[in-house]
C-alpha cells in the first residue's frame, strides 16, 4: 500500500516529509486540501490537524512524529546517540524557524494569529 501525505495546499509543515521522502526516492501520494475540502474531513482526523501520513493504513499525525518516523524509515536519523541528537536539533531549530514566520504567513492569506481578519488602515 502506497505512502499518503495528507496537507493543505501549502508548502509549510508537509514540505520536510515531501523532501525526505523525494530524497529516498519513495513513491508516495501527495494529497493537498483547500481550506474548503478539508473543513469536511478535519473532524475525522487525528487531532483535527495536517499533516498526516498514512503508511500500511495507519495514520500518523503532528509533523514532527512524521519527520522521524521517515528519518528512521529511510536512514536519514543518525547513527549514534550524538548524531542522532544533532539530527533532532535540526528538526527542532526548523520548528521553532517555522512558528516564527507563521504570523507572517498568516498575514499574506489575510489574517491575524488570533484567526481574525487582517484588517488594513491606509
Amino acid at each position: 500500500m502506497p505512502i499518503k501525505l495528507q496537507y493543505l495546499g501549502i508548502r509549510y509543515l508537509a514540505e520536510p516529509a515531501r523532501l525526505i521522502l523525494n530524497y529516498a526516492n519513495e513513491p508516495f501520494e501527495d494529497c493537498r486540501y483547500s481550506q474548503e475540502n478539508w473543513e469536511p474531513i478535519k473532524a475525522s482526523s487525528p487531532y483535527n490537524t495536517v499533516p498526516i501520513l498514512t503508511v500500511d493504513g495507519e495514520q500518523i499525525a503532528q509533523s514532527m512524529a512524521i519527520y522521524h518516523y521517515l528519518a528512521r524509515r529511510f536512514g536519514l536519523a543518525g547513527e549514534g546517540e550524538t548524531e542522532i541528537a544533532k539530527v533532532e536539533a535540526i528538526g527542532e531549530y526548523f520548528r521553532e524557524m517555522m512558528n516564527k514566520i507563521l504570523p507572517y504567513l498568516l498575514f499574506l492569506i489575510g489574517k491575524n494569529p488570533d484567526g481574525t481578519k487582517v484588517m488594513l488602515v491606509l
